[in-house]
């Protein structure tokens, strides 16, 4: 009787794979051949999942943003002050820094190499750092945008510290506090000048 393949699952499996080799190599430097043969499987396996190398990128960064997303979701519970849930957020940040140092590793191989991905890379990377944009919006409940941006940069800007000076001593949230206290001191200011209704110009006049 032939073995049964739960194909969902294989390729949720070749994706993992495939993730750890774009992180690695770059997406630039491997062909669907080279993909194959490092999975171990056939290239007739390797299309028969993903036509294109384009459309492996696309699932992948696709299931990589959901997976994260996920985790977080069942882990991070929406309750408490901001402060106390930015802490949540970057405890939870610390306890995956691995996997988000890769995601970061595929996105800056594609902008030193852009021309080789094409214009639906871009798109692709574009839409999941959309998606995180709206799940932390969701959950930390920042009407403002830029500070949504701000929080983004941060992280990517700790992640690439951390990863350039092999910092090992020093945990990601110990370093992300003094951040953490600041953001949510200005989201509460900017609350109160928000509700009041001499607005911001006043307050600032008696400042």
């Amino acid at each position: 009787m032939p073995k049964l393949v739960d194909h969902v699952t294989y390729r949720k499996q070749l994706l993992a794979q495939c993730f750890d080799l774009f992180a690695q190599h770059g997406y630039s430097a491997l062909s669907m051949r080279q993909i194959a043969e490092a999975l171990e499987v056939s290239t007739g396996t390797l299309y028969h999942y993903f036509p294109t190398k384009e459309a492996l990128f696309q699932q992948l960064v696709e299931e990589v943003t959901q997976q994260t997303i996920f985790a977080a979701v069942s882990q991070l519970q929406q309750c408490g002050s901001l402060e106390e849930r930015l802490v949540a957020l970057f405890s939870f940040l610390a306890q995956h820094e691995d996997e988000l140092r890769k995601q970061l590793l595929v996105t800056l191989n594609y902008y030193q190499h852009r021309d080789l991905y094409g214009q639906a890379a871009g798109e692709i990377l574009q839409a999941g750092a959309d998606r995180y944009g709206q799940a932390l919006r969701e959950y930390l409940g920042l009407p403002d945008p830029r500070l949504v941006f701000l929080l983004q940069s941060q992280v990517d800007g700790l992640l690439v510290l951390r990863m350039l000076h092999n910092i090992s001593n020093a945990s990601f949230l110990e370093q992300a506090r003094p951040f953490v206290a600041m953001l949510a001191d200005y989201a509460r200011k900017l609350e109160v000048a928000c509700s009041d209704p001499r607005g911001e110009e006043e307050q600032r006049k008696e400042r």
